[in-house]
């Protein structure tokens, strides 16, 4: 029993770090002139006493873009303009259309080459001028929420999480790709 509680932790620690190692050495930028990508920032945690806001927990910042779905997940420590900018010039294209909720440390993105629409949530989910709407992302969040483990999760792990997520949802249309890139990475 003791050996395959070995066994089955390692394969565990293996299919993380594999999974880890295959998304940050993802090198592809999103966007482009006259493509729309969404992005947006969401909290991944508790609720105090299953109630109200999500107090304790780890921020996570992503974009998705439109028509082809590719999209990024970045943990972060914090929602800062120097943070988040620091991302999305690592990840997006310069000349891209940036549809954001309206935080204010998005205000800069227009000073740095993207076209860029915002989506005030406290009045409507879709922009009634522009059309700018960010649910594609949300859904996203949706998504990514339903695959963390809703026990026994922990911050630190928050990276796998994401990491897992990420790969199940590209290696997902292709048969027995799971077994094959795990099996490559491992080797």
């Amino acid at each position: 029993m003791l050996v395959f509680l070995n066994k089955r932790l390692w394969i565990g620690v293996c299919s993380v770090e594999v999974c880890i190692y295959a998304c940050h050495s993802s090198t592809v930028r999103l966007g482009g002139e006259g493509i729309i990508v969404e992005i947006d920032e969401a909290k991944f945690g508790k609720r105090k006493y299953n109630r109200g806001r999500i107090v304790d927990g780890v921020w996570v910042f992503g974009g998705k873009e439109r028509f082809t779905g590719n999209s990024f997940m970045v943990a972060v420590p914090d929602r800062s303009s120097a943070t988040l900018l620091g991302i999305i010039r690592d990840r997006i294209l310069p000349g891209t259309t940036i549809i954001s909720d309206c935080w204010r440390a998005y205000d800069c993105l227009a000073h740095h080459g993207f076209q860029h629409l915002r989506v005030n949530h406290s009045l409507n989910f879709v922009d009634p001028t522009t059309g700018a709407h960010t649910q594609n992302i949300e859904r996203t969040w949706r998504e990514v929420r339903d695959n963390i483990p809703t026990y026994g999760r922990r911050e630190e792990h928050m990276e796998g999480y994401l990491a897992e997520y990420y790969f199940k949802k590209i290696f997902r249309q292709i048969e027995n790709a799971l077994f094959h890139e795990f099996h490559i990475g491992a080797f």
